[in-house]
């Protein structure tokens, strides 16, 4: 099978040869599956479903705390849930896709990507780009047929921001991991508004907690993958800074703005003392991770601050809505 290692600079006939080598030999239904999952991104489509889920729980929250209720029933209610998750994750499979094809020719040159099936021809370019079209497409409509109007427009800007600026902006500055976590804190606020119908002071706590997570939990990322990220010609932070000291030293002081910041959903009456002390809790394990990963400054530790960042996110928020006010 012919590599696509460069293919914004092959020929059309080249192009061809490669497609259809990867088309000599019919392919399985089980790895047509696994290609579309791959496109998909399903792994992270499900955290954004999860997300989109509690933030609409959390939506409804302050829509009570303010006196009102967007929805008459609990059908209806029921019926706008269902159209915020499955839009949020359609818009998520849409711009996982569009990501792909656009970055085809780094993914060929990295150990983790080279074998996505744009890469290799198993789908092509084309058919990639029609299914990222598609999809955020779909879950922008459902989002503004189920639901509200703001929900379907942060999910627009949503893709957009990640496709058309994050993405480009990868191969040139390590700051996109501070412009992608942007996009990548919207999902629950997507839900909020399905629920509330606008955005308050709620929604900005929310947003806040999730931008500033995934500042550790990339870097860690980035990290662990950096000879990777290197051959690939991303200039992420660890990849520029090779020696580690920046890359562990931000993961850990981000930790710890993350603990106050954690704690904001108390301050401003959103949550009850349980959320307050859980929260405290996993902040300061959180940050304890930030502390070890300084000290030793090791994949090892990097590896243990990637797993900590997920088991923190869930919990936060799954407080943030059973303890919600």
């Amino acid at each position: 099978m012919t590599q696509l290692s460069r293919p914004e600079s092959m020929l059309p006939v080249e192009d061809a040869i490669a497609l259809g080598d990867a088309s000599s030999s019919p392919i399985s239904l089980r790895q047509r599956l696994a290609d579309l999952a791959t496109l998909a991104k399903v792994r992270i489509t499900v955290m954004v479903v999860l997300t989109a889920w509690l933030g609409f729980a959390i939506g409804e929250n302050a829509a009570h705390k303010a006196g009102f209720s967007l929805y008459a029933s609990s059908q209806a209610r029921l019926f706008a849930l269902i159209g915020a998750m499955i839009g949020s994750a359609l818009a998520c499979m849409g711009a996982s896709a569009l990501n792909q094809v656009y970055e085809r020719d780094t993914d060929a040159k990295m150990n983790r990507t080279k074998d996505r099936p744009v890469v290799t021809g198993r789908i092509s370019a084309a058919m990639g780009n029609l299914f990222g079209v598609f999809f955020s497409a779909a879950g922008v409509i459902i989002l503004a047929a189920t639901s509200t109007p703001l929900a379907a427009a942060l999910a627009a800007f949503t893709v957009l921001s990640y496709v058309m600026v994050y993405t480009p902006m990868k191969r040139v500055n390590h700051t996109s991991t501070i412009v992608g976590a942007g996009p990548g804190a919207l999902p629950p606020i997507i839900g909020f508004a399905a629920a509330a119908g606008s955005l308050s002071i709620e929604a900005a706590a929310i947003f806040s907690i999730m931008f500033i997570w995934q500042l550790p939990h990339f870097l860690a990322i980035a990290w662990m993958y950096r000879e990777d990220y290197g051959k690939a010609g991303f200039p992420m932070l660890p990849v520029i800074d090779p020696t580690g000291k920046s890359t562990f030293r931000q993961m850990m002081l981000t930790c710890l703005i993350l603990v106050p910041v954690g704690l904001m959903p108390t301050f401003i009456g959103m949550t009850g003392i349980a959320y307050f002390i859980v929260a405290l809790i996993a902040g300061l394990a959180f940050l304890t991770c930030g502390i070890l990963v300084v000290k030793h400054q090791t994949t090892k530790y990097a590896r243990l601050m990637f797993f900590a960042s997920l088991i923190y996110l869930p919990i936060i928020l799954i407080m943030m809505a059973v303890d919600g006010r």
